[in-house]
């Protein structure tokens, strides 16, 4: 079934899960200096980041831990919702975060991944250019300053095709997590990107429309970010 909006579909069905829970607790693997999402005022949310300086700035989580995603420090089975967002494409093996996410989740738990589409033409010149053209490009096309500096919210990636949307899905199963949905849309990047630039917002229209027309509507580059939420179904032995 289609999903107009992605991110609040992602949302709501969050709320849903931690509406039912007794005593609800979210995991923000990756939750570098702030939360996508928002969670009712009972839920305990445990923010987990790799580096210190991105856990200091963040004020949206107050319990929080410094650990790997491909390592959480959370007891198995323990995690109603887990949310992983902008991070799995930095990873060098995104396969070992997907496999702690479900092993941290509980029966019945979910899971909010969000990603850029590495299919898409953002996803592929990130993929295909160096680390200092992407710094260049937020500082000087998108006016984010702190590009490239320890403050900044952006990383190099790695994006690997591994993540692209069907290699996800069997990810994904391969853990025993069930994709309830799984949707591309255009993300804040190039959204931005259009408002500041006229001839990026002509140039990135036309793209669209031709991968669209190519395709007979398959395919469109200009989907840039992808959404999957995630089900850990059965009982754990």
């Amino acid at each position: 079934m289609p999903v107009d909006d992605p991110v609040a579909h992602a949302h709501a069905r969050v709320l849903d899960v931690l509406a039912v829970a007794p005593r609800p607790l979210v995991l923000e693997a990756g939750c570098g200096t702030r939360s996508h999402l928002t969670y009712p005022p009972a839920a305990r949310v445990v923010g987990v980041d790799l580096l210190s300086g991105q856990l200091r700035r963040n004020h949206d989580t107050r319990l929080r831990a410094q650990g790997d995603v491909a390592a959480l420090p959370v007891a198995s089975a323990s995690a109603d919702v887990v949310v992983c967002w902008d991070v799995l494409e930095h990873l060098p093996e995104p396969a070992r975060a997907i496999g702690e996410i479900a092993r941290v989740l509980q029966p019945r738990g979910l899971a909010v991944l969000a990603l850029p589409h590495v299919l898409s033409l953002k996803g592929l010149v990130t993929r295909l250019t160096p680390w200092p053209v992407h710094v260049w490009v937020y500082r000087h096309l998108l006016g984010d300053a702190t590009a490239g500096t320890d403050a900044s919210h952006q990383f190099p990636t790695t994006l690997r095709l591994a993540l692209r949307p069907a290699g996800l899905r069997r990810l994904a199963c391969a853990h025993g997590l069930r994709v309830e949905s799984l949707a591309l849309y255009e993300g804040p990047v190039s959204r931005h990107l259009r408002r500041r630039h006229h001839l990026a917002d002509v140039l990135l229209g036309a793209a669209g429309l031709a991968s669209r027309v190519l395709s007979a509507g398959r395919y469109d580059t200009t989907l840039s970010d992808m959404i999957a939420v995630l089900v850990r179904d059965g009982d754990r032995s």
